[in-house]
């Protein structure tokens, strides 16, 4: 198992990014409204954090995507999105491309060791430090540290049951607009049967950004795949077609303002495993076919909730709820 110069599937970072929820003041006191179009903001990147969750349901997955590391790259620059009202134009867009390319990264063993030989290593780690992993061109300088560790429950027992997680992940950036840094840690575990996958995942991310008030998540997340009839899942190959249904919530703070976001499934999620290699190979956007989740907020002032849709491998088509 090596590690993947791909583009990471995961946007990391996804509550925070591009929730463009954060002042565009130094006022942190005033209670958070979160308005329609941030609402499907919010959809949008919880989106992005569920397409790469389903993607990194096997241990080649979790390291193809880093383990749900944060990525800027997956942050259009002409978004307008904010990080603590810090506009993502202002981050050093050109070399947040090359955060992407982890092979930087250091591999505890190589290649890993994998008693059972269902290619999930046994206690496998890739540490990101300085100054192999520092990025730099006119725009500024991005530094990458932390680690992403994915461990064998079972490593005697051939299967696809695995546990991965992030130690202090994170991206610090200089730019000609501002710096600041963005951080996930956390754990998932996978659990696995012939015909289906059980996902649980509690990551914690914050940013902190020069002149503006602190920015942090809690992301609770579960999620289940079942192979498509007459499909099975095998140990070491990608997975088949199926469905998959995530759930779970975002608490999001900003000094003394928070939101809560709830993630429910309306129609099981479509997965598609041409799609998947699509997405591998930059030929589709998402490995799904179809199926509908919803998102809810409650805040301050107030309440929403936005339909997540997909069809066609395409990009979710995210909707208000009237």
């Amino acid at each position: 198992m090596t590690l993947s110069r791909q583009i990471v599937v995961r946007a990391g970072i996804a509550a925070l990014g591009a929730l463009a929820l954060a002042a565009c003041s130094n006022d942190s006191t005033s209670p958070l409204n979160v308005t329609p179009d941030q609402l499907q903001s919010v959809g949008t990147t919880i989106a992005t954090e569920i397409e790469s969750g389903a993607m990194g349901l096997t241990a080649q997955g979790v390291t193809s995507t880093t383990g749900g590391a944060p990525s800027m790259s997956r942050i259009p620059t002409n978004s307008g999105l904010m990080f603590g009202g810090l506009a993502m134009n202002r981050v050093p867009s050109a070399i947040a491309r090359s955060t992407t390319d982890a092979a930087c990264g250091v591999a505890s063993q190589n290649p890993p060791v994998d008693t059972d030989g269902d290619q999930v290593p046994d206690n496998f780690t890739i540490t990101f430090a300085l100054p192999a992993c520092h990025f730099s061109d006119a725009s500024g300088t991005i530094d990458m540290t932390g680690a992403l560790r994915i461990s064998d429950p079972q490593p005697g027992t051939p299967g696809m049951s695995l546990s991965f997680g992030l130690d202090n992940f994170t991206l610090a950036f200089t730019g000609t607009s501002g710096s600041g840094k963005v951080m996930r840690d956390g754990s998932a575990t996978i659990s696995a049967t012939q015909t289906g996958l059980s996902e649980s995942s509690n990551w914690t991310e914050s940013a902190q950004i020069t002149g503006y008030p602190s920015i942090s998540a809690a992301l609770n997340w579960t999620g289940t795949f079942v192979a498509a009839q007459g499909q099975s899942i095998v140990a070491g190959q990608p997975l088949p077609d199926g469905a998959f249904s995530p759930s779970g919530t975002v608490n999001y703070r900003e000094g003394n303002r928070t939101a809560s976001f709830s993630v429910a499934t309306i129609t099981p999620l479509q997965y598609s495993a041409s799609c998947a290699a699509g997405v591998e190979n930059g030929t589709s956007l998402t490995p799904f076919t179809g199926g509908t989740i919803q998102v809810s907020v409650s805040s301050q002032q107030g309440a929403g909730t936005v339909n997540v849709t997909y069809s066609n491998c395409d990009a979710a088509t995210v909707s208000l709820v009237q």
